[in-house]
């Protein structure tokens, strides 16, 4: 099963059986965003007795949005007036309107027979967008999806968008799934700064044995490009500033392709170093050379989860970068009008 990595699973499966037996309510307890460019978000499950709670700073202990495909209860009807509609598949779902720019984290939790399985992810939503979150059993482990929602030419159109898990740091030790902090001492400090700078090495050493795929475009390849896309314009010229605002694209890709294994490396090193600042100190001691065997088991599950976590993170900060290209790409296309006249015009 999939679990949230920063949230112990026995909190998981205490707030699974919380919302279960206070019956959530029909609507939950999350009032929508009144702002008039609130962003709307639509939650689809597809497995049984599913919840989407709510967090943020202002709410350590979580906001309900009401109860999916629990054969006691029906399902809640909230609805956001979506623009795109649903695919014909969804099980059940609900929808509701988050406030625009503000570090959001949704904990989805779902319970069945022989499992409890939950996810986190931050979500900063923008004005006006539409989002669609999509929740699956599938192999035995729970998938999340998130896409962004748009209409193009009359078209629904999803485009997939990356999964950060950062959690909610201001609520350590204020709600149920968020564990306490212990107090921070010098020789703790220097504990977890020379785990965390171990591991770091390792993971380094693991990205450089599987070489990383390169995601850079050379200036010959650039070249190439641009020519390609002159000659599938035709007789469609576009003025200087827009080839050489084009470059810049790529120029502002290519960095941030170059940086993302680094920013996969600090959220690594962020969320392994709030697990830790959790821990007791007879077990930081011990953690990179433990003796004790339960210890021992700890310390490898711990970096059994982490790594994981790094590959998420790595595979999120990569379409990260590759939709920020996009989204560059199709404002210069907006920007010259180029969709008027080649229907291979950037649209995002």
């Amino acid at each position: 099963m999939s679990l949230s990595l920063l949230h112990p699973p026995r909190a998981l499966a205490a707030l699974a059986l919380v919302s279960l037996l206070s019956g959530c309510s029909v609507h939950g307890t999350y009032p929508d965003a009144t702002e008039p460019d609130a962003a709307k978000l639509r939650f689809i499950s597809n497995t049984s007795n599913t919840t989407l709670d709510i967090y943020d700073a202002q709410h350590c202990t979580g906001q309900t949005t009401g109860m999916l495909n629990n054969f006691l209860m029906a399902d809640t009807k909230r609805r956001a007036d979506m623009l795109v509609p649903p695919p014909a598949k969804a099980r059940g779902l609900l929808e509701i309107k988050l406030a625009p720019g503000k570090d959001t984290m949704l904990m989805i939790n779902t319970n069945g027979g022989s499992y409890v399985c939950g996810k986190s992810f931050n979500l900063t939503p923008k004005a006006g967008e539409e989002y669609e979150v999509i929740f699956d059993l599938q192999g035995g482990r729970c998938s999340t999806l998130l896409q962004r929602l748009s209409r193009l030419d009359g078209k629904d159109v999803r485009i997939p968008q990356p999964l950060f898990e950062t959690g909610m740091p201001s609520c350590q030790g204020k709600g149920p799934i968020f564990g306490k902090l212990l107090p921070d001492t010098p020789q703790r400090t220097v504990l977890i700064d020379r785990i965390i700078e171990e591991r770091a090495q390792l993971i380094t050493a693991i990205v450089s044995e599987n070489k990383v795929d390169r995601m850079q475009t050379s200036p010959q390849e650039l070249d190439e490009l641009i020519a390609k896309r002159k000659a599938l314009m035709g007789s469609y010229n576009l003025p200087p500033d827009y080839w050489n605002q084009y470059r810049q694209n790529y120029e502002l890709s290519n960095k941030e392709s170059a940086g993302r294994i680094t920013r996969a490396l600090g959220l690594y090193t962020d969320v392994y170093r709030l697990r830790l600042r959790g821990t007791e100190d007879a077990i930081l001691e011990q953690w990179m050379q433990p003796t004790d065997s339960a210890i021992k088991v700890r310390v490898a599950e711990n970096d059994k989860l982490m790594l994981q976590y790094y590959g998420n993170a790595r595979k999120s900060v990569t379409m990260e970068v590759v939709n920020h290209h996009m989204e560059r790409m199709a404002q210069l296309d907006q920007r010259f009008d180029v969709c008027a006249h080649f229907d291979k015009c950037a649209r995002y």
